[in-house]
């Protein structure tokens, strides 16, 4: 069945144009048009990378990963500062205004501090204000600094750009969905960053193709093997205290603070073309 569905996703991948709708319930669904990639040239505002999302954060800081210049393969995230779980709780605290937890405050004061002292011993660039880092003798009043600053350019902004890649899902109801997805986030984080709804309905706008999915899809809920990277602007919605982790949820496997975001826009390409997307 999924063999017979791969010929009808790569042309819609490979063929279609994406667009981003906000619905009236809040959520935004994409949808697919045939329309080729040079009819679109003159939808795309200048400046504007084909194919991509774009949005400014008031902070100047957002969610797009960056690959740690150590090339340890971690990311990074809040322009090259800080690792997801420290970022995700670095936003939950200035969105929610509640302080860091003290164990995960220290935690990150020692992922930055070391973080800055291998960038500066492997000669790139690195926080030249930070001292040097000592386990014994922590750094308290430059760390409230590097938090306190980082929380108030947080607070002021409510859009965020974020870059991702994923796999597209095809439900049994024939609808075809994507989750905003971040590189590095494990579960049972501290503080977790997800998006209302989770997954972002892809919509098709040419009928036929869409009676064709549907009709091979009835039985299938599966994960199309076609890799998409997007691009989306992120609206912040709330910060969210969940409570203490119930009884039948494994420690690995809860996060007791959210915050929530919903899809603005989203742009997305496939190996082969770019598309962007325009808001309606």
């Amino acid at each position: 069945m999924m063999k017979s569905l791969l010929p009808i996703m790569a042309a819609m991948a490979m063929t279609g144009c994406m667009t981003a709708e906000r619905m009236p319930d809040g959520t935004t669904k994409i949808r697919f048009s045939d329309e080729a990639a040079n009819s679109l040239a003159s939808l795309i505002p200048n400046g504007v990378v084909p194919g991509r999302a774009h949005g400014v954060s008031a902070s100047g800081l957002d969610l797009n990963y960056t690959m740690n210049p150590l090339n340890n393969g971690t990311y990074l995230y809040l322009n090259g500062q800080f690792e997801y779980d420290c970022a995700a709780a670095m936003l939950y605290s200035a969105k929610s205004g509640q302080p860091l937890e003290v164990s995960m405050s220290n935690n990150c004061r020692s992922s930055y501090l070391m973080q800055q002292e291998k960038l500066r011993m492997a000669g790139k660039p690195y926080d030249r204000g930070a001292p040097a880092y000592d386990p014994a003798n922590p750094p308290h009043a430059y760390w409230a600094k590097v938090v306190a600053r980082t929380k108030a350019q947080l607070a002021a902004a409510n859009q965020f750009n974020v870059r991702f890649a994923g796999y597209p899902r095809l439900g049994r109801n024939g609808k075809i969905t994507i989750r905003v997805q971040f590189m590095g986030a494990a579960s049972g984080e501290y503080a977790s960053l997800v998006t209302i709804p989770e997954r972002t309905e892809v919509v098709l706008d040419d009928p036929q193709l869409e009676v064709a999915l549907r009709n091979q899809s009835k039985e299938v809920n599966t994960v199309i093997t076609q890799v998409i990277s997007c691009d989306a602007v992120l609206d912040y919605n709330k910060a969210v205290d969940k409570g203490p982790r119930p009884a039948a949820i494994s420690p690995g496997e809860y996060s007791r603070y959210e915050v929530r975001f919903v899809v603005n826009k989203m742009g997305c390409k496939d190996h082969q073309r770019q598309f962007y997307t325009v808001n309606r």
